[in-house]
């Protein structure tokens, strides 16, 4: 089994089973496993595709079972999770592939809980890959390997893209693989194929909310409303609903709360990344430890306390939630020139 990003055996397999928590991960291995068998003859006409959970046990058996007219074929199980495949499809599946001749299987899923994959029904399947091809489990990507593939993409394009760029990017973007390379993508394609800047992606970078928060709460302890109503007013255009702006807003806050607490234990942000939330990106963490240092642990409550203030407000009050929003962000700025 391997646990990295991309198919390394690039030898033709009877079977391929990849199980991966990002869709456009798996996607992307299968392209690896139809370039194979492009190279080993196998055309469009031989390759048949199933992508119902509930496909026709008969119809993919009489498929296997026969050779086509051109040679080899190819059957391609995928877009959807594991968990979806009942027990008995599990156990056929590994006769017919057992009991097939000539066909080649790549069977790609996702799955949600890599604790859901130990359960016993698919133990079979996944002996049979190791023993007749490749099991290849992707697991949750890191920023390191998006960092990486950020990297590698742009050389790809003939584009520089340097590590802390690169970082930036991910940061901005998030896990989601097919995302931080179409923003790569566009980066190069702004710089006319020469080198990616902060200033590139700053124009026309996509952001995630928790990223445009981030920008929020630095412009707010750098004393910038005019610049942090601005950030927000960009995200309302983009149609960011005025509570998700609240549910991130306090969430920042939360963690430079526990962050503040912790520091004054001498405990640093990482400690927190792992007692709080450590599937989370410890970048959050970070960013939050440094911001502690802007107000004081008074203060902070009282930022808290106005966000549940807020919160209520904006689900029952007839006053528009933007309105509320600024009122908000004004207060928190008073908050900090106080501390």
């Amino acid at each position: 089994m391997a646990i990295s990003y991309k198919i390394e055996n690039l030898n033709m397999q009877k079977l391929w089973l990849v199980l991966s928590k990002d869709d456009f991960a798996g996607q992307d291995n299968l392209k690896v496993i139809c370039k194979i068998a492009e190279e080993y003859g196998i055309d469009q006409d031989s390759i048949s595709y199933f992508t119902n959970t509930k496909f026709d046990l008969d119809e993919l058996s009489d498929l296997a079972q026969t050779v086509s007219f051109f040679g080899d074929r190819l059957i391609i199980i995928k877009d959807f999770d594991i968990s979806d495949l009942a027990d008995n499809y599990v156990e056929e599946l590994c006769r017919i592939i057992d009991d097939s001749e000539g066909t080649h299987f790549a069977i790609v899923l996702t799955y949600e809980d890599e604790k859901s994959l130990s359960a016993k029904k698919y133990a079979p399947l996944m002996e049979l890959a190791q023993k007749q091809g490749v099991y290849h489990q992707i697991k949750e990507i890191d920023d390191k390997y998006l960092v990486d593939i950020s990297i590698e993409k742009a050389k790809s394009l003939g584009t520089s893209l340097d590590k802390a760029t690169a970082t930036y990017i991910v940061q901005n973007v998030g896990k989601n693989i097919g995302l931080v390379l179409n923003e790569v993508e566009k980066y190069c394609a702004a710089c006319n194929y020469t080198k990616i800047s902060r200033e590139d992606i700053d124009a026309i970078g996509v952001k995630t909310l928790e990223a445009r928060i981030f920008d929020v709460i630095d412009l707010i302890c750098n004393k910038k409303p005019v610049k942090a109503l601005e950030t927000l007013n960009l995200l309302y255009s983009q149609g960011t609903d005025e509570i998700a702006v609240l549910g991130a807003l306090a969430t920042s806050f939360i963690d430079i709360h526990r962050c503040k607490l912790a520091k004054k234990k001498g405990t640093g942000y990482q400690t927190v990344h792992q007692d709080f939330e450590k599937r989370s990106n410890a970048y959050r963490y970070q960013k939050a430890m440094n911001n502690a240092n802007k107000f004081s642990e008074k203060g902070l409550e009282e930022i808290i306390s106005l966000m549940l203030k807020t919160d209520i407000s904006l689900k029952s009050s007839s006053v528009e939630k933007r309105h509320l929003i600024d009122i908000l962000v004004t207060q928190i700025i008073v908050k900090g020139m106080a501390d």
